[in-house]
């Protein structure tokens, strides 16, 4: 009875695991590659996919939107905060001018005022609530407000609890309250969003990097939004509906 393998035989079991390990280890090394492109692939079309909900966020917040085939701009409304605080959205910055275009109205706050030299009323609350680290500063006493009707932008001060002073021709009817102005566009292979405070304050963000491609095609009802991963070469659309 044999106790043990012989040379020959130890020989032979070595070739023999050896072409087994040949013939095995294509499949593997293609299942692996296989397996690790569809993983990067996933990965991309996440990313995109975030990049263009981040896009449609702020579009749906957008007033007088501006288009180019690679970028978009547009006013941001005061009660569409959607970069820093939504327990804002309690809060009311919208309203009407009244006829006789010097007091206006606004169903859940006062805006901002000045009383002795201080700062008081919610809109100050909300300059208060938003430090220079998350980005929103107020330099000045006045404001920004948007004309609905007419889409124009007016520039006042409100000195007291009722009282509006225009920067330029006055006006009555329904308002809101500018924050921003936005820009989405690309540059350098990196989409960025710019934030203009309005006040000359303008701040640029990445938004996605490496990226080949941003397009925008507007239809009559929707806009077409198409962007492209330059290292994977992959693309994704989105239609975005105000």
């Amino acid at each position: 009875m044999k106790k043990a393998f012989s040379l020959l035989e130890l020989v032979l079991s070595f070739i023999v695991l050896g072409v087994l390990v040949v013939i095995l280890s294509n499949p593997v090394i293609y299942l692996y590659n296989h397996s690790f492109k569809i993983k990067k692939s996933n990965e991309v079309f996440f990313n995109l996919n975030q990049t263009l909900l981040s896009m449609e966020k702020i579009y749906h917040s957008c007033l007088n939107v501006t288009l180019t085939s690679n970028s978009f701009e547009c006013y941001m409304s005061a009660n569409d905060d959607i970069f820093y605080d939504f327990s804002l959205k309690e809060f009311n910055f919208s309203g009407v001018i009244l006829d006789n275009n010097e007091s206006f109205f606004s169903p859940k706050s006062n805006l901002h005022f000045i009383e002795n030299g201080i700062s008081k009323g919610i809109f100050s609350n909300y300059k208060d609530m938003h430090s220079e680290k998350k980005l929103k500063i107020y330099t000045s006493d006045y404001m920004y407000i948007y004309d609905i009707k007419k889409s124009k932008v007016h520039k006042v001060l409100i000195s007291d609890r009722e009282k509006i002073h225009f920067f330029d021709e006055k006006f009555s009817g329904f308002y809101t309250v500018l924050y921003a102005y936005v820009k989405v566009y690309l540059e350098n292979e990196n989409i960025y969003i710019q934030i203009d405070g309005l006040n000359h304050n303008k701040r640029s963000f990445l938004l996605a990097q490496n990226m080949s491609k941003l397009i925008f095609k507007q239809d009559d009802k929707a806009l077409k939004v198409s962007i492209c991963d330059k290292n994977q070469n992959e693309c994704l659309s989105k239609w975005m509906f105000l």
